[in-house]
């Protein structure tokens, strides 16, 4: 009997070694989300070394006028994007996703027609600058902060903008995805939060988008993500990785304890759903080595406790 449990206890050692050998690689590729203006071959070079292939273009905001008074992209943000496109290709980086404006003026929910119109004009303008650097992904957020009692409308004017936007990402050879968005309550500060703020209401919204048109998931932005991810299985095309609480919009390091994320259920999930995407992070860093390094150990812990339950 004893020589039974210290065979059983050398082959549990044996298997958690092997088990953490295996998680050197994680299975999802990473990424994560960068100003495009700080885009550099020094910058590039340095992610490709820590094994980053994959950004996000952040910061997009900057092609238009904050107030909607012009809906025109400059010329200039056109040849800094072609540049930008150059130094991807030079360093063998790819945009796996781009993160579309969004402000209380360029709602795509808007209930006034001709400024809902205005705002559909501007995103198509940036689309088309953002040609270049073909990217997979475009991301939307569904609206900003509404008024009172107007959510209704608001989801009539998201579905009819979404139907026209993505049929000009289509145009660029990309695939639409609209994110869900914090909401721990309905109200805040006189105000209602935006709209896809809980699973059911995103699982409400998207019966009126067109099929093709994808989720991003935002692990800050809804306590408990895992169940999002579960709810929309295969429409789930990008993330958004942080740690967070779905109370505010902290985007910690996914290693910082001051988030709540269940990382072992949200990774079982992910694979579950069979996600194929990019592990897309969104978060506080000082350094992208933190987020690299972060993914390896929280990967190395799921696959560790895998191997035990076998």
């Amino acid at each position: 009997m004893k020589k039974i449990s210290y065979l059983f206890v050398l082959f549990l050692g044996l298997s958690v070694f092997f088990g953490k050998v295996e998680a050197k690689t994680p299975k999802f590729p990473i990424g994560y989300a960068l100003d495009f203006q700080k885009i550099t071959d020094e910058k590039m070079q340095y992610i490709k070394s820590l094994g980053i292939n994959y950004i996000e273009l952040a910061g997009i905001g900057a092609m238009l006028d904050k107030n909607l008074q012009s809906t025109e992209v400059a010329s200039s943000w056109a040849s800094r994007m072609k540049e930008v496109a150059a130094i991807l290709k030079r360093n063998k980086v790819k945009v796996w996703s781009i993160h579309m404006p969004f402000s209380v003026h360029l709602d795509i929910s808007r209930l006034d027609e001709e400024g809902r119109l205005r705002v559909m004009e501007a995103q198509k303008n940036v689309l088309q600058v953002l040609k270049p650097v073909r990217a997979k992904i475009i991301l939307f957020h569904p609206s900003f902060y509404l008024g009172l009692n107007e959510r209704s409308e608001r989801k009539a004017q998201l579905q009819k903008s979404v139907v026209y936007l993505n049929k000009e990402v289509k145009a660029i050879r990309s695939n639409m995805v609209v994110e869900n968005m914090l909401g721990p309550s309905l109200t805040v500060n006189g105000r209602e939060r935006p709209l896809m703020r809980t699973v059911e209401e995103c699982l409400e919204i998207f019966q009126g988008f067109p099929k093709d048109v994808g989720l991003a998931v935002d692990f800050c932005h809804i306590a408990e993500p895992q169940h999002l991810l579960a709810a929309f299985g295969s429409r789930v095309k990008t993330l958004h990785v942080s740690n967070g609480d779905g109370t505010a919009e902290h985007h910690y390091l996914p290693c910082d304890n001051r988030g709540k994320n269940d990382w072992n259920s949200i990774f079982a999930t992910l694979e579950k759903i069979k996600y194929k995407g990019v592990y897309m992070h969104e978060c506080k860093y000082n350094d992208e080595k933190e987020i690299v390094d972060c993914y390896q150990h929280l990967w190395d812990a799921y696959q560790k406790i895998l191997t035990i339950k076998k």
